[in-house]
């Protein structure tokens, strides 16, 4: 199943991503997002995606080979460490500095905007768009296995380090980062619905993570994921698991 990132494009869009831009894309993983911003900037614009994960740059940069886009191109660097990598580009390069579900893995994410900004013009937009599990789940029709599977999933990224009310905290960092609050969206991140993975597949593919953290065991993984398909076999019952904020901010 292939994740429907028109919600990504739309909140990128209405930060002002358009042609012609050259983005800078912190922590593009697989590449869908750089998918995505390679079709805004078109042709006449540049994508420049970081990614501290060897494998996940080779991924991204696989995918848009295949894809036939000659406008993106992929820096192995860590945004938390040594920018040496960025030392090509001039100061002030980029019209945006984007990324997805990213900050809440940072330990400061202040800091890395900070120093990121250097490479952003005056007036240059700050995208982020990040999960935030503050005010879910939610749900009318009981669906315990999910409940325990969404808690799961929180359990794991605290134990990781990350931060699950990154969302509500976007304009608060943003402003300590020395930028300029411009806007928020959410939307409801619904199970299954649209082109979103169903949560019993997300815990599957989850779960080394989970097994990691200490949060479950393998069994109880396997004996969860039954649970959880057999709860959503009725397809009226709407599960909301998480939700998803994008803000942005202009660097004065």
């Amino acid at each position: 199943m292939k994740r429907d990132n028109t919600g990504t494009q739309r909140y990128l869009m209405d930060a002002g991503i358009g042609p012609g831009m050259h983005v800078l894309e912190l922590g593009c993983g697989g590449g869908e997002v750089t998918e995505v911003l390679a079709d805004l900037v078109g042709p006449s614009g540049t994508v420049v995606a970081l990614e501290r994960n060897e494998k996940m740059l080779a991924m991204a940069e696989q995918r848009m080979e295949k894809l036939g886009s000659k406008h993106a191109q992929f820096v192995f660097a860590d945004a938390t460490g040594d920018l040496s990598a960025l030392e090509s580009f001039p100061d002030g390069s980029f019209h945006a500095l984007v990324g997805r579900r990213v900050l809440m893995y940072l330990s400061d994410p202040v800091d890395v905007l900070r120093r990121l900004s250097r490479w952003l013009r005056n007036d240059g937009v700050v995208v982020f768009e990040e999960a935030d599990s503050t005010m879910v789940p939610a749900r009318t029709t009981p669906m315990v296995a999910h409940d325990q599977a969404a808690g799961w999933l929180r359990s794991m990224l605290v134990a990781e380090g990350a931060n699950p009310a990154m969302g509500f905290a976007l304009p608060a960092t943003f402003a300590e980062a020395g930028l300029q609050f411009k806007g928020i969206r959410a939307n409801a991140v619904i199970e299954g619905q649209p082109g979103q993975f169903p949560l019993s597949a997300l815990v599957k593919m989850m779960g080394p993570r989970i097994l990691s953290s200490g949060t479950a065991t393998q069994a109880e993984v396997d004996a969860l994921v039954g649970q959880m398909e057999e709860e959503a076999l009725d397809p009226t019952k709407v599960y909301v698991w998480t939700m998803s904020f994008c803000a942005w901010a202009t660097k004065p």
